[in-house]
């Protein structure tokens, strides 16, 4: 499987796989030569060429093979003269591939390689210390990594020098009352700058108005609410705290799979490359992807009957199929979609195009799935879904021989907060903590809200030790998270955590069942603290 890959090492890693197909093409040179008396498998391996050739920049031979999959086409359905034409293509097909293979690899460009993943980085604009060090720490849970800057002209000059993915700005900056709104006026002239929402303690129309003028994307009025805050960070930036998108590139080229699957790599997803379509289902069943990304031509089963098989099985109706091809004809687009493809994309793709498309598809996906499965308020599973992958990962766990561990998460005295601070603040608290143990925790975790102020956590491969030891780092980083009620004052919240480990002996139910029991050990013993089933004491 390819996991996120570093930013650093994409351009390497890409010039390396072009390295390897200059290596290699003369023994793919060697195999079509040696087909020259069979149009069927030189139709084959030219479609191949076309694909592989064009996606590594090598269009002239890419039109070469073109030419000949045609040619070749033409005298399978029965055109005689199109022996001709094939002799000629092929030997033109020869000539330039003998020219790419002994020729300088070129440079990956920087058009070439995809989006990557980047850090949370935001600017901040506010020249009052207390409140720019508040703001500061109060993003940190959120994996937001705040820089505050006390004057217009060095936030300035530092979003010159290398721009954050999202900008805080107090609108009144020293003794000018616009001077925060000016500043991103004056950054916006000069090009496009990140994403800005102003911080301000006025709630005039004026105020506001110079806040769009200047490009804002938000406003809020202080005291700021951090929770509030991330959230419209989270929104204004696009950031899917989610685990990443999952992808299954099935590819018998493997050179091609591997540029592929390094683009949306570098974009961060992760991706699984299969060169046989035959062990799909079983790659499916266990990777679980959100994608599917099909080459449409392959030997021994092509793209669309692979598809076609896939919508038989149960549960892989609605998993979204991207094709990829090197065919202009639109009859093979017309079949991809009645067979329920999002698209077929013609090759060549640019690497950024790809992660767009797939981007697109995910996004759209998982959208639909969370309506089904989400719980509306935190985004977190709802109880049946939590309950469906906890069995999924009992049956992991018992066939792969490893730990795992499941928690019980409870918000201490809720009933309190929504007392004296009203529901609304406690719905806030709420989608806190699962924004929270949605970002903060692993990839491979899972978080579920059980109903109320009760959430589930499912920590594969982990023992009950260890995920202790996460859920209270966690439980510490909550405690410092800062709420603001309808009175505007500042109050903190705390959560107990009870967590169970699969056993020997175990079943779902036990797991349920002791989770629960060590949930309530946890209350009884003080609140916000973290029991694990079957000790003595609990951490707080």
């Amino acid at each position: 499987m390819t996991n996120p890959i570093p930013p650093v090492s994409v351009v390497t890693r890409q010039r390396e796989i072009r390295e390897q197909y200059v290596l290699m093409l003369p023994e793919r040179l060697a195999a079509l030569a040696q087909a020259a008396g069979d149009a069927r498998r030189l139709s084959s391996l030219a479609h191949g060429l076309i694909g592989s050739a064009s996606t590594f920049g090598f269009t002239e031979l890419a039109d070469a093979a073109r030419q000949l999959d045609q040619a070749t086409r033409a005298l399978v359905a029965g055109e005689e003269e199109a022996a001709t034409r094939i002799d000629a293509a092929l030997a033109l097909a020869l000539r330039l591939g003998e020219q790419v293979a002994t020729s300088p690899v070129p440079d990956v460009s920087e058009e070439e390689t995809s989006a990557r993943a980047e850090e949370i980085t935001v600017y901040v604009l506010e020249d009052d210390p207390v409140q720019a060090r508040e703001l500061v720490a109060q993003l940190r849970p959120y994996g937001y990594h705040a820089i505050a800057y006390a004057d217009p002209d060095s936030f300035a000059d530092a979003v010159r020098t290398c721009a954050p993915e999202a900008m805080l700005v107090d609108i009144i900056c020293g003794p000018d009352t616009d001077a925060g709104s000016d500043i991103v006026f004056t950054l916006s002239a000069e090009g496009p700058v990140p994403p800005t929402i102003f911080l301000s303690g006025r709630d005039d129309f004026e105020a506001r108005l110079s806040a769009v003028r200047a490009g804002g994307a938000g406003y809020l009025v202080k005291p700021v609410d951090p929770a509030v805050l991330a959230e419209r960070l989270d929104q204004i930036i696009g950031r899917d705290s989610a685990r990443p998108y999952r992808v299954l590139l099935v590819d018998d080229d493997a050179l091609v799979a591997a540029e592929y699957a390094t683009a949306l790599g570098a974009a961060g997803m992760e991706v699984e490359v299969l060169a046989d379509p035959v062990r799909a289902i079983g790659h499916i069943r266990r990777f679980l992807p959100d994608l599917l990304l099909l080459d449409n031509r392959m030997p021994g089963c092509s793209g669309l009957e692979l598809a076609a098989v896939l919508r038989q099985q149960e549960g892989m109706l609605s998993l979204p199929i991207l094709f990829l091809t090197a065919d202009e004809d639109l009859t093979d687009k017309r079949l991809a979609l009645d067979l329920g493809a999002e698209d077929l994309l013609r090759k060549p793709i640019k690497n950024a195009k790809l992660v767009e498309q797939v981007r697109a598809r995910v996004r759209r996906a998982r959208q639909l799935q969370a309506m089904m499965a989400r719980d509306s308020l935190t985004g977190a599973l709802n109880h049946a879904m939590v309950q469906e992958h906890l069995a999924t990962e009992v049956a992991r766990a018992r066939r792969e021989g490893e730990p795992l561990s499941f928690a019980m998460i409870d918000v201490d005295r809720f009933k309190r907060v929504n007392d004296e601070h009203g529901h609304a603040a406690g719905d806030r608290v709420l989608r806190s903590l699962s924004r929270l143990l949605r970002q903060r925790l692993r990839r491979s975790d899972i978080v579920g809200r059980y109903g109320g102020e009760e959430f589930a956590v499912i920590l594969p491969r982990t023992n009950p030790q260890e995920a202790a030891l996460i859920l209270d780092n966690l439980r510490k980083a909550f405690h410092a998270v800062g709420f603001r009620g309808g009175d505007d004052k500042l109050f903190h919240v705390t959560f107990s955590a009870g967590v169970a480990g699969l056993t020997d002996t175990g079943d779902l139910a036990s797991l349920n069942l002791s989770a629960d029991a060590a949930l309530y050990f946890a209350k009884r013993a003080g609140r916000d603290r973290v029991h694990v089933s079957g000790s003595i004491s609990a951490s707080a």
